[in-house]
């Protein structure tokens, strides 16, 4: 049984979402007759919070009687105003949510009330901006969203997670999750670009897959430029190397989570190629400011089989360095950060961070190993943008990568002594 003062505060509650929701329908609509605005839409949720209340002392008819007779109403409001040139039904639908709310609040959900109630009056204020992005979207890209559904809403969840097969490195949900990964970074640098422009859009993708997956990152935007042309070469450029600089970021962290005595070591040497990368990536912003922006045609970005493509390769590799792990052991510490930076240098650090920890690693051995890592997954993600991009994105990555692997190189050595 609840206190008075909880009844109370929880009423309060209910009426302030109705007040936020009348607020917004009568502004939405004070050059047309409304079926409900500000002081209706109070009264319909603290309905809602008194039928519950009833109900919560035994009258459980009150709830559904009380969700009819705004229904009624609703529907009585909706068929006269039916009649003239607005057909909408949005305001009577929300005094139906309205209610809803109030009793939530009632029932002692007042957060999840208020958050729906919220989100409720913010898409009804974005009405403009949500009919133009409807306008806006073409039928191929409705059907690119309905693909990315069916691969990550529907298959990954399907697939087995766990690992069989040699060394019991192949997992199907994992591998499958890099297709889920490239797609998913392949839209969200497709709806940035269209909405934010070509070296905006294209450079916060790089950011967001660097976050996620440098590599992963890499192979859709160069697969992007190669579709793209000569003239966004550089902007795919951008973006291909704020994600492998970020990819340092996210190394160090890594390391600080697993042994933060390693990490302390690792600074410095993770510091170089990251403060080379983010020179670069200035230089190439700065660069396009002052010249004039290639016009943007952005394609289509879901090419499933693509994806696919690499989420293969990515298991081959996988496999590769777990083989070269189990055969070459810590004594072949170096081959093996060598063959798992080819794909994903992540898992590797984390191993060599906890031999680390436990002392079977020294920290200069294990410093280096990582770097070495690193340098290693800089050069594969050159090698998938040179093969994949084309030679416009070629061109202008072949210096950038070179670079970052040799300053990689170098630090490596330097962390070895």
């Amino acid at each position: 049984m609840q206190s008075y003062t909880q009844i109370a505060f929880n009423g309060a509650m209910a009426l302030l979402m109705g007040l936020l929701i009348g607020v917004e329908r009568e502004h939405a609509h004070k050059d047309l007759p409304w079926f409900a605005g500000i002081r209706t839409f109070p009264l319909i949720t603290l309905f809602g919070f008194l039928c519950a209340l009833a109900a919560q002392s035994g009258e459980k008819w009150m709830l559904p009687v009380g969700l009819a007779g705004v229904s009624a109403v609703a529907v009585a409001a909706y068929l006269v105003r039916s009649q003239g040139s607005n057909k909408g039904a949005t305001t009577e639908f929300m005094a139906l949510l309205a209610y809803v709310f109030g009793a939530l609040s009632a029932l002692g959900y007042v957060v999840p009330a208020a958050i729906f109630a919220v989100v409720a009056t913010l898409l009804l204020s974005i009405k403009a901006p949500l009919h133009h992005l409807a306008e806006a979207i073409q039928e191929d890209e409705i059907y690119a969203i309905l693909k990315f559904g069916v691969v990550s809403v529907i298959i990954l969840p399907l697939l087995p997670n766990h690992a069989f097969g040699p060394f019991q490195v192949l997992n199907p949900r994992l591998i499958w999750w890099v297709v889920v990964l490239i797609s998913a970074l392949s839209m969200v640098g497709y709806v940035l670009m269209r909405f934010l422009g070509a070296r905006q859009g294209i450079a916060v993708t790089g950011l967001l897959g660097g976050i996620a997956s440098s590599t992963a990152a890499t192979f859709g935007l160069s697969h992007q430029a190669r579709t793209e042309g000569e003239s966004l070469a550089r902007y795919f450029a951008l973006g291909i190397t704020i994600a492998s600089t970020i990819m340092f970021i996210r190394m160090y962290i890594i390391a600080v989570v697993v042994d933060r005595g390693l990490a302390k070591s690792l600074a410095l040497p993770m510091a170089v190629p990251f403060v080379l990368g983010t020179g670069i990536a200035i230089f190439l912003w700065e660069r396009r400011t002052s010249e004039r922006e290639a016009a943007l045609h952005v394609k289509n970005p879901m090419d499933l089989w693509s994806a696919i493509k690499f989420a293969l390769i990515f298991a081959v590799v996988m496999f590769a360095s777990k083989a070269g792990y189990e055969y070459f052991g810590t004594s072949g510490i170096y081959v093996t950060s060598v063959l798992a930076g080819l794909v994903n240098p992540d898992a590797f650090i984390i191993s060599a961070a906890q031999l680390a920890s436990v002392k079977t690693l020294a920290p200069g051995t294990a410093n280096a190993a990582i770097i070495a890592s690193c340098a290693s997954n800089t050069l594969a993600k050159g090698g998938i943008a040179l093969v994949t991009g084309g030679r416009p994105l070629g061109r202008v990555i072949i210096p950038i990568f070179t670079a970052l692997t040799l300053a990689s190189i170098a630090v490596c050595f330097w962390a070895a002594r």
